[in-house]
């Protein structure tokens, strides 16, 4: 058995290096549709239901925050499940098809609220959306773990899944827009609506090319089936922990930002819903446009050296929010585009680097624990976002931001919500990530070469 990660990112004797490209175009598929109803849960539908339902910010944020802690459970039940599932020679398919259902009938939900909308509907809908979700990413990630053997092409894959997401989420910015400016339109249900039916009628025919296109990943006949004890494993690998904990701290400093956008918008720089729609579209477009340049930086130099790059120059750019006011709002979009350039490398660098590790840890242990894996992934990103929505909307809440009519709200919280602490999170990753990844190649295999290190080879986290 190899023991060293630079022969396990090799691809066996006489194996194409390159997938063709139909597999990683088919494989994004399910990102796009995945995607859709990331924006309208994380960024608008908070603010939806807190200000114009009535259900308010202290009660919004504590619903949505206990659903998704809720919600956890079902990570670790869904990767188990998927490292033992085998139906007719299927593994993933029959789960990721199944999540997708799912996932759109608590999308329903949540775009058709009763009137009055009660604090109970909030959290079943967000329940029954969060779980079909789980139910698809968790195998679809692990699915694309599993695709190849070379560390190269795992960055393709992640960034075809990841593009297609950014492509599903600009989806999501531009169907609101139309469908508001339709006669008769209701503002405050048209929207979500539209993309729940958006979600079906695109969603069918991707998971049908999906279904096509992508091959199921190889059991190999030497791998043991995991049990629970297989999770503490997982926990013990320290390249897997570190790499994990930037993820969900870089989590965190993401989140804030994304829940509280719609109220610095509104409420600092005093723009209306269309420019919202914009200052997203421009945000989540310039994350497509630049994630080519991550991939080549990566190759170069290295993922986590890419990575590290794109949070220092996240900070440099998001900092000057804070020099910003109303009668500056224009030069808002420019920082809007320059940080959206970094979301690129965000969601595409390090779930391909966690990808390099679970292949060494499968040729060190013979497991198959993938998906197991991309569950406590899930898991931190969940967590993350629930402790971003959390103190977001509880600080709002406790500060009494925008409670009293008429009268201007303090700013001073929502800029340390929404810049000064995501920004000191941030720089708190480039710190741990400068002490996991210490390599000093720049060669284009600088990533596999840092990751080839033994374990206790890597620098301490006390």
């Amino acid at each position: 058995m190899p023991g060293d990660l630079a022969s396990t990112l090799s691809p066996p004797a006489g194996r194409m290096t390159g997938l063709p490209l139909r597999v990683v175009f088919g494989y994004g598929l399910p990102g796009m549709i995945a995607a859709l109803p990331v924006i309208p849960v994380a960024v608008l539908l908070p603010s939806w239901y807190a200000i114009d339902l009535g259900l308010g910010f202290l009660l919004t944020g504590l619903v949505l925050g206990a659903a998704r802690i809720i919600d956890l459970a079902s990570d670790l039940l869904v990767g188990t499940v998927a490292d033992r599932f085998y139906w007719r020679g299927r593994r993933y398919k029959p789960l990721v098809l199944a999540g997708a259902l799912i996932a759109a009938a608590g999308l329903f939900m949540l775009a058709l609220p009763p009137a009055p909308v009660t604090p109970l509907w909030l959290g079943l809908g967000s329940i029954v959306l969060f779980t079909g979700w789980t139910l698809l990413m968790v195998p679809y990630t692990a699915w694309g773990a599993e695709l190849s053997h070379d560390h190269h092409e795992r960055s393709r894959l992640t960034a075809s899944r990841e593009a297609a997401g950014l492509c599903g989420m600009l989806l999501a910015l531009t169907l609101p827009l139309l469908v508001t400016t339709l006669p008769g339109a209701a503002e405050d249900v048209a929207p979500l609506l539209a993309l729940s039916v958006a979600a079906i009628a695109f969603g069918v025919p991707a998971m049908i090319g999906f279904a096509l296109l992508v091959p199921e990943p190889a059991v190999r006949a030497n791998h043991e089936r995991i049990s629970v004890s297989d999770i503490g494993d997982l926990w013990q690998l320290q390249e897997f922990r570190r790499t994990l904990t930037c993820w969900f701290v870089n989590g965190i400093a993401n989140g804030l930002p994304a829940v509280l956008f719609p109220i610095v918008v509104r409420d600092y720089f005093a723009l209306d819903d269309s420019d919202l729609y914009v200052l997203l579209v421009c945000y989540f477009g310039a994350a497509v446009v630049a994630m080519p340049l991550w991939l080549t930086m990566a190759r170069r130099y290295g993922k986590s050296r890419a990575w590290k790059a794109a949070i220092a120059f996240n900070v440099l750019v998001f900092a000057q929010v804070l020099w910003l006011d109303q009668s500056t709002a224009v030069w808002f979009i420019g920082i809007c585009i320059a940080s959206g350039m970094t979301l690129g490398a965000d969601l595409a660098l390090p779930p391909s680097l966690q990808a390099d590790i679970l292949g060494h840890d499968r040729e060190r242990s013979g497991r198959r624990r993938t998906a197991t894996a991309f569950a406590l992934w899930s898991m931190a990103t969940k967590l993350a976002l629930a402790v971003a929505t959390v103190a977001a909307f509880v600080g709002l809440g406790v500060s009494g931001h925008g409670a009293a009519d008429g009268e201007p709200s303090d700013p001073t919280v929502l800029l340390f919500l929404y810049v000064v602490l995501p920004v000191a999170l941030k720089c708190c990753v480039i710190g741990l990530l400068s002490r996991i990844y210490t390599g000093s190649s720049t060669d284009p295999d600088a990533s596999a070469q840092q990751l080839n290190r033994a374990p206790d080879q890597w620098e301490s986290l006390v």
